[in-house]
């Protein structure tokens, strides 16, 4: 090459030093890492050259057609408190078994979702959560009889629980896995696509009657299968894992990302030996990796995580949204439009979260959220237990049992409600990550599912009570978050595995 006329000898060696780059990079397409913090500085590996075609708003696509698996099942949260009141041929009984009895299958769809992310892959799990969903939906708006709606509700709940974790899994492994930082918000978007369906269900039902309801979650589920089908690939760290070196490359060229150590690995591993059916060892192998410190130290924080998320009445305000403000005596506002104003106010706090938890961090992020959920709680119950002092409220009085139900979600859609789910995409090594999230999924419905049936008898037996209950263990859960919950924010997925070794566990600081 020769020298430009008009150019020092200086900028000459520069320009040269380009070429070769350049040239290099294309010799050496998928081996480039992009190991950049900025979002839209990510290696193309079309050209093997930086492009600013994959941006911000590039992850934020692939990162929405991720979570809508979650929208349909998600408005089945938000249902009860809209189709009850329309529902009065319902018994009390009946009418809480129909509020609860999803949680039931929640933590089967849970359960098995670990298998069929592990052995079909993440993006047919993705596909896989919306077909109960559309069956649940379309049971739900064609039968009317008590059987069949138990029936819908337990389709709805298994739906729930295969929706849980794909997305987070999907999303650390393929859009963010070269932007710790950025993972932190997006994980959280499982929990966006279930708020999104429980405003939906909120504003639906006050403007149809239930079964119309239940025909949009069906379409919004068939919908959400069609754009997984066609637009997102399989994740390349699963392809890699079946021995398809070919698809999981042309995956990586897709989603512009690249894992060559991961690759290497991988390729070596299955080339040894490649298990295309789960076998007895293979369960054996994966029971002995969840006997390893880095996979049963998060799995026990995670169970205990979840534990205080539902018993601290988190969802039991959203699926008796109506009750509560009328039993509360909120009559500031009608309990149909307080409802939509409440999942206006959820969705936003967890679309909030993805910008937030960036900068404070899973562990200062859910310690606001536990106090102002237990402050909120603590409101609700005092407030309650004045009442028969003071005699009837007068009108300007009702609104302090709204506004501490609005502050109760807005607290616990900031932080104690998106992050347990969006962590169980990041705390558990790749041989585990199926069964161990499984595992902290199910579990997690199962307290969803006691919490929920035990509302109405717990209310009739302690009224005020009940309240002081959850704002009790809300208060204990900010004392478990200092002492135990690990920070994910900005590590990478090795790192955060790296803190739960053998030398013992030890919880980053909240201020660095």
């Amino acid at each position: 090459m020769k020298a430009h006329p008009y150019l020092t000898m200086k900028e000459t060696d520069k320009l040269l030093k380009k070429k070769k780059k350049a040239s290099y990079t294309r010799s050496t397409d998928k081996a480039t890492i992009a190991d950049s913090n900025n979002a839209a500085d990510i290696i193309d590996m079309s050209n093997g050259e930086h492009t600013d075609t994959p941006t911000l708003y590039r992850l934020i696509y692939l990162g929405i057609i991720v979570i809508l698996p979650g929208v349909g099942p998600g408005m089945s949260f938000g249902f009860p408190a809209v189709a009850l009141p329309q529902m009065s041929y319902l018994t009390i009984d009946q009418a809480s078994w129909f509020a609860s009895i999803s949680a039931i299958t929640m933590p089967i769809g849970c359960l098995l979702s670990g298998p069929i992310i592990d052995k079909y892959g993440r993006k047919s799990a993705l596909m896989i959560a919306n077909v109960p969903s559309i069956c649940g939906w379309l049971l739900m708006a064609t039968k009317s009889d008590l059987i069949n709606l138990y029936i819908s509700r337990l389709l709805l709940g298994l739906a729930v629980g295969l929706s849980t974790t794909p997305a987070a899994v999907y999303s650390a492994e393929c859009i963010t896995i070269h932007n710790p930082t950025l993972r932190g918000s997006l994980s959280t978007w499982s929990t966006i696509a279930l708020t999104s369906g429980i405003l939906l269900s909120y504003i639906a039902g006050a403007f149809f009657w239930y079964t119309d309801v239940a025909y949009i979650g069906a379409i919004v589920s068939l919908v959400s299968l069609i754009l997984v089908a066609v637009i997102i690939p399989e994740s390349p760290t699963w392809l890699y894992g079946q021995g398809r070196v070919a698809e999981a490359e042309e995956a990586e060229r897709v989603l512009k990302i690249t894992q060559p150590i991961l690759k290497q690995t991988i390729i070596k591993q299955s080339k040894e030996e490649i298990k295309p059916n789960l076998t007895w060892n293979d369960i054996l192998y994966t029971l002995s990796e969840m006997q390893k410190p880095e996979a049963y130290k998060p799995l026990f924080i995670m169970i205990s995580f979840l534990f205080f998320q539902q018993f601290a009445g988190l969802y039991v305000v959203i699926t008796y949204m109506v009750t509560i403000l009328e039993s509360t005596g909120a009559y500031f506002i009608h309990p149909g439009t307080g409802a939509i104003i409440n999942g206006v106010i959820i969705l936003g706090a967890a679309v909030s979260v993805s910008f937030i938890l960036p900068r404070l961090g899973v562990r200062r992020l859910s310690l606001i959220s536990c106090s102002g959920v237990g402050l909120s709680m603590l409101t609700v119950a005092v407030y309650m237990s004045l009442r028969p002092v003071y005699g009837p409220e007068t009108y300007y009085l009702s609104i302090i049992p709204f506004l501490a139900i609005f502050c109760s979600v807005l607290m616990s859609g900031l932080g104690f409600i998106p992050i347990p789910y969006s962590m169980l995409g990041e705390v558990f090594p790749t041989d585990v990550k199926g069964m161990a999230s499984g595992i902290a999924g199910s579990l997690s419905s199962t307290f969803c599912f006691i919490a929920i049936k035990s509302y109405p008898y717990l209310f009739a037996l302690l009224g005020p009570g009940v309240f002081y209950i959850y704002a009790f263990l809300a208060f204990a859960c900010c004392l478990f978050v200092m002492k135990y919950l690990p920070e994910t924010t900005g590590m990478t997925l090795s790192q955060i595995g790296d803190s739960f070794g053998i030398d013992g566990y030890t919880p980053y600081t909240l201020i660095d």
